[in-house]
């Protein structure tokens, strides 16, 4: 099922549920009329109508989610992610409602002045879709901007995609190249890996393992939550800007994108940072955040069999590389508790040895996930 068909579903089922319910309760003919009346309400209308119950809104705490089942739970976490309840004494200012434009004619945007306590200026958007009864609201909240900045946005550009072009032909050379400082790096990887054999592969072991049972999770979970994970996802991946990358078709471009997440901010700036503290937190984070990971692919449907060869292919590969990272952090904790504080050095040396060991499996991996995503191979 398809992300916009299951968003269908999704709203024909509340659809039926909402009639069944109003119908019940009304008993009479007058009443119904009056519900299907205020159905073909102006999309205006519906729309201040949905600011006003998203002000209404009270922010759900851990303990009630906790409480929740499984199919309320996936109802309300797309909003608590993408449109979370406003701050008590926001304030939406309705006559400066404006209409945006959109190419969609079944479709209306409007947006709203708004004042966030502490007197801070905000605005709010309302999203409309026009179905078979009218106008409904498919999202409505703080208006996040999905314009890239910074090193996202220059990312985009054609001198990035050369750069890193000439960036992988480098590291080609280098690894052709015997006596290059990159191979030596990876050689003295490898012997700290040897080193500590029965730490790494427990490492790698345990965390396919917890990734494994987070794909096991989600592919338990009710058929309401496929939605709701995926529209995580989707916002996510949008934010990154992986979906302009790879919705430019440009192999090179959405490549580049995949390796400066991948690598500069999971690996080096999350992973690696949380390894040097002595291993510890860097376990916990892999543990907790590759089962998380696992959890979308679980909703994946069937595929054929080079389909679903091609997507473990590319899993096994940028899994290991940050699995390497957090065994890096094992190592220097191992040396530490078997050498005492003086051996912190050299610990630290075998961590810092698993980025080129990391850096070459993701640079591998961006462009093989780009070119079979783009490509269709």
């Amino acid at each position: 099922m398809t992300l916009t068909q299951a968003r269908a579903g999704t709203r024909l089922r509340a659809l039926v549920w909402g009639l069944i319910s109003l119908l019940s309760l009304a008993g009479s003919l007058a009443y119904a009329q009056g519900q299907l009346q205020a159905l073909a309400a102006t999309p205006e209308a519906v729309a201040d109508a949905a600011v006003r119950d998203w002000l209404q809104r009270v922010p759900i705490g851990f303990d009630q989610l906790a409480r929740l089942e499984p199919e309320e739970l996936c109802r309300e976490l797309p909003g608590l992610v993408t449109a979370p309840p406003p701050p008590p004494g926001t304030e939406v200012r309705f006559d400066d409602r404006v209409e945006r434009p959109v190419e969609d004619p079944d479709t209306k945007v409007f947006t709203y002045a708004a004042v966030r306590p502490g007197d801070q200026l905000d605005v709010v958007e309302v999203r409309l879709v026009l179905v078979d009864d009218g106008w409904h609201q498919t999202r409505v909240g703080f208006l996040s901007s999905s314009e890239l900045t910074g090193v996202r946005a220059w990312l985009q550009t054609p001198a990035a995609s050369w750069l890193f072009v000439a960036f992988t032909v480098m590291v080609v050379v280098l690894l052709m190249n015997a006596n290059s400082g990159l191979r030596r790096w990876l050689l003295a990887g490898r012997k700290a890996i040897a080193d500590h054999r029965r730490l790494v592969i427990g490492t790698v072991v345990a965390l396919f393992g917890l990734f494994g049972l987070g794909v096991l999770t989600g592919s338990t979970l009710p058929d309401s939550c496929d939605v709701a994970v995926m529209e995580i996802v989707e916002s996510a991946i949008t934010s990154l800007g992986a979906t302009a990358a790879y919705g430019s078709g440009d192999v090179p471009r959405a490549a580049a994108t995949t390796f400066y997440q991948n690598f500069l901010v999971v690996t080096l700036s999350v992973t690696f940072t949380l390894s040097a503290i002595l291993g510890v937190p860097g376990y916990l984070y892999a543990a907790a955040s590759f089962f998380v990971q696992g959890i979308p692919f679980g909703l994946i449907g069937g595929g054929t069999p080079v389909e679903i060869v091609a997507l473990v292919l590319l899993v096994l590969l940028e899994l290991t590389a940050y699995f390497m990272v957090v065994a890096g952090g094992g190592m220097l904790l191992a040396t530490v508790v078997k050498g005492g504080l003086g051996q912190l050095g050299a610990g630290f040396a075998k961590l810092l040895l698993m980025l080129p060991i990391a850096m070459v499996l993701l640079l591998v991996g961006a462009w093989y996930e780009a070119v079979i995503i783009i490509l269709g191979f």
